[in-house]
């Protein structure tokens, strides 16, 4: 998509988060408990709404524009112990 709508001048990127609290995932938690599920990951917690935010920010201004086509991974450094 990125090559097909550079032309107009529109970026397309993406933004992958890892695991993060949610009505989805409540069911894991409550069996797993988060501060197990936050053990796996290099940063040692799980991810919350802040941690989307300066992504969306530099994807939607200015200092994006010349990113496109890209996708980046929001998960505590999971993806670069496990491949991703």
């Amino acid at each position: 998509m990125a090559g097909e709508w550079g032309q107009h001048g529109i970026t397309v990127n993406a933004i992958c988060p890892g695991f993060f609290p949610s009505k989805m995932t409540y069911g894991l938690l409550e069996k797993m408990g988060a501060d197990r599920m936050a053990s796996h990951a290099p940063l040692r917690r799980l991810g919350d709404d802040e941690d989307l935010k300066g992504l969306t920010l530099l994807y939607a201004s200015e200092a994006g524009k010349h990113i496109t086509g890209q996708w980046l991974a929001v998960d505590g450094g999971v993806s670069a112990i496990i491949g991703g």
